[in-house]
């Protein structure tokens, strides 16, 4: 509804829109003589302040004249959308040749972001709005706030738009891409298309999937990897888990590291920890650590091998006739890190004769931060009234020599026999 402001003597009629971008007079026909100072104190009187020169130009476009009993235009403001604009924080360029299908001499020269890294936003600036920031009133000018959201289709994978604060935020680690249509999305898996062979310290934070084998390379994996061929002679650090379609064999130096679980058709020759559980279709010749659980499938085996586990060992059979190495099966409490601590203090021993203090002192905060873990998890393994009885499970043939340590009880097998069942003592 209009505001609606008059004189005294009701001749002047000055009307303010609803939406106060304009004022408009009326002069009525009466035979009195009106001056300009009567206009002047009903606009003030009004509280008109702003868009006098709007109201000039629109009578001059429109060849208005003010003509009695006619409404005039005494102020106007142009109505105006926000102009937003929107800023990204990362190479738009590498974003739009960015593919997930990459080739692996590119990872080390791409930026990988954190997850809760603010990849755009949109400035709202009211200097670079078209038209006024203020109404007749000279009241600055108030927009919808659905307005002020932006574009939320922008946010892609991985991406969430906060629409108070006006910015896109990557939820993952990982590579940004952009498509065609401008949506920001983040990559938290590459591809390999091939063999890596030969490729050394290859490192990424996020997930990675190779068509092929891995040989001869290092890898540093922060998430899952998926193989599907085999990993040979390699060395593999992987933070999540480590899927490899055939085997895993020849990796001892230092072989590898998995912070998730693994599994494999095969493992041969090969040191490898895992810290939850792995599962897998033969083990030979192998220094093994499954964490949460070692199983072997019910037609495979565990020969020549030390196995560790702090839950269950399970395989369809143990050793081989005139095996060169007796097997060693071992329920104990935190294999994995004390199996790491072994070897890290092996490699601080040799640093420091070697007279490599930074390679020393760092070694050293491992050994630090993993001695904390140790105790931590020894302190739950001693309190946990709710934890099931670690045991041991061949179903199939055993053959000597087998040595099988649960916790604090050792056993002997020096003779073949069907089966075997040892679970563990509350004593």
């Amino acid at each position: 509804m209009n505001n609606t402001f008059t004189n005294k003597q009701a001749n002047l009629i000055l009307e303010i829109s609803e939406d106060k971008l304009s004022a408009w007079l009326t002069i009525k026909k009466t035979g009195r003589l009106i001056n300009e100072q009567e206009i002047l104190e009903l606009i003030d009187a009004a509280g008109i302040k702003y868009g006098f020169e709007g109201a000039l130009r629109y009578a001059r476009k429109h060849n208005l004249l003010r003509e009695f009993d006619l409404k005039f235009p005494i102020a106007m403001c142009k109505a105006t959308s926000i102009h937003q604009t929107i800023n990204h924080y990362f190479d738009l360029e590498e974003a739009k040749d960015f593919s997930a299908k990459i080739d692996p001499l590119r990872i080390s020269g791409l930026s990988c972001l954190e997850a809760g890294t603010v990849l755009a936003d949109f400035s709202d600036n009211i200097f670079e709005r078209e038209g006024s920031i203020y109404n007749v009133l000279g009241e600055m000018i108030s927009f919808d706030p659905k307005q002020m959201e932006g574009d939320k289709s922008l946010a892609g994978q991985n991406v969430v738009f906060d629409s108070e604060k006006g910015r896109f935020t990557s939820t993952k680690a990982g590579y940004v891409s952009i498509d065609d249509e401008g949506r920001m999305h983040i990559i938290d898996e590459l591809y390999v298309s091939g063999d890596l062979r030969g490729v050394q310290d290859l490192r990424l934070p996020v997930s990675l999937s190779v068509d092929g084998n891995v040989e001869d390379s290092s890898l540093w994996v922060g998430g899952n990897l998926l193989v599907t061929g085999r990993i040979s002679q390699s060395q593999v650090y992987c933070g999540g888990d480590l899927q490899v379609k055939h085997d895993i064999q020849d990796c001892r130096k230092p072989g590898l590291e998995v912070l998730g679980s693994v599994e494999s058709s095969f493992i041969k020759s090969t040191r490898l920890l895992c810290k939850s559980q792995l599962n897998c279709g033969g083990i030979d010749k192998s220094e093994i650590v499954g964490e949460l659980g070692v199983r072997v499938y019910d037609d495979g085996g565990i020969s020549n091998s030390n196995v560790q586990s702090i839950s269950s060992i399970k395989a369809g059979f143990i050793g081989v006739q005139d095996a060169a190495n007796f097997t060693q099966l071992e329920i104990t409490i935190s294999p994995f890190y004390k199996t790491l601590l072994m070897q890290l203090t092996k490699d601080l021993v040799h640093a420091k004769q070697e007279g490599s203090v930074q390679q020393a002192e760092e070694i050293a905060q491992k050994i630090g931060k993993i001695e904390v873990e140790l105790d931590r998890e020894l302190e739950h393994f001693l309190t946990d009234e709710d934890r099931a009885p670690a045991k041991i499970a061949i179903s199939g043939e055993v053959q000597p020599e087998l040595k099988v340590r649960i916790l604090k009880h050792s056993y002997e097998i020096q003779q073949a026999q069907s089966g075997l069942y040892i679970e563990e003592k509350n004593e």
